[in-house]
């Protein structure tokens, strides 16, 4: 789900987003159950907010902080005067509200607690809804460009890393051991100043993005040839649609009156193990980069078919077949 802030926060406080939340779990991963659920093809889990009622939160590995509805939040919070909009889903859903911090919970398989931070940041949506169908009242934001993740606010090991599973249904959150991670085919992200709603200093955590070498897109041509470019890529569980946020629009681009490339486009992501399939939510769609030049999101239906490794310490990310375990 394409994120875009379009007011900034100003905020003086500092934020430590490997600060402690609370567990009393000592194994170096655990395992969280995930809801599969339409419209969208969207994966969620079942959460608390700032100590309030157990809700429904997607997990959305292309946004970078938490929202929730105002409704659904608890009382233990602390709240800003400071605003924040975002619009999601290539622009079909804008959301306003107020920034204020509080912890995020999560209960794994064996049932044990797992919470965030209280210094957690969080958008309470006043203006709008996060619920497009699918039931759920937050949005868990956990790209890697940022430092605002509440990904990042759990306690240490869990903030480390994160695997999703549609298939098994669970979201792993941990610090996998070497034999694990070499299981996964890996590309290596760059690093990149902190795409942070917010000027907050965090400095304990780096950020991370796409190479542009990482995904090859090969595409017909009207001369029934065919050629091919490399493009950065957003890996992202929260997009329902394939989108090309790429500004200019590249010249190779046929579309229909609804936006629809229409040109056969096939990808696949260029790993530490060879090139590996990608598969996309067709039919694409071109929608101008609101940050030229912009990137290819080609939806979530790679997670359909891998699981994927988001990898925050060490800059990678990963993808393993659903059926294979690490």
């Amino acid at each position: 789900m394409k994120l875009t802030s379009i007011a900034l926060i100003s905020i003086s406080s500092i934020l430590v987003a490997c600060s402690s939340g609370s567990t009393t779990n000592n194994n170096s991963v655990i395992y969280v159950p995930t809801i599969n659920y339409s419209p969208g093809n969207k994966t969620a889990v079942t959460t608390n907010i700032a100590g309030g009622n157990p809700i429904i939160a997607e997990i959305d590995t292309g946004s970078e902080i938490t929202v929730v509805n105002e409704s659904a939040i608890g009382t233990n919070l602390t709240k800003t005067s400071e605003s924040l909009t975002i619009i999601y889903g290539a622009g079909t859903n804008k959301v306003s509200g107020y920034l204020a911090y509080g912890s995020v919970g999560f209960t794994t398989t064996d049932g044990q607690v797992i919470k965030t931070s209280p210094n957690t940041p969080l958008l309470v949506v006043t203006s709008g809804s996060v619920n497009q169908g699918g039931g759920n009242n937050a949005i868990l934001g956990m790209r890697m460009n940022n430092q605002v993740s509440a990904r990042l606010f759990m306690p240490y090991p869990y903030n480390q890393m994160m695997v999703l599973n549609r298939t098994k249904n669970f979201i792993a959150f941990g610090n996998l051991s070497t034999a694990q991670l070499n299981k996964f085919a890996v590309v290596a992200q760059q690093q990149i100043n902190c795409a942070n709603l917010a000027p907050i200093n965090t400095a304990n955590n780096y950020c991370w993005n796409s190479p542009v070498s990482a995904t090859t897109y090969t595409y017909s041509l009207k001369d029934n040839k065919t050629s091919e470019s490399n493009y950065p890529t957003i890996f992202d569980s929260g997009e329902a649609l394939g989108n090309i946020y790429i500004t200019p629009m590249p010249n190779w681009i046929e579309s229909n009156e609804k936006g629809e490339v229409i040109n056969t486009v096939t990808a696949v992501i260029n790993t530490n193990k060879g090139a590996i399939p990608l598969p996309m939510t067709l039919p694409l769609h071109y929608t101008p980069a609101l940050t030229p030049p912009g990137a290819i999101n080609p939806g979530n239906l790679l997670f359909e078919s891998y699981q994927v490794l988001f990898n925050q310490r060490d800059g990678t990310m990963g993808f393993v077949l659903q059926n294979e375990s690490w």
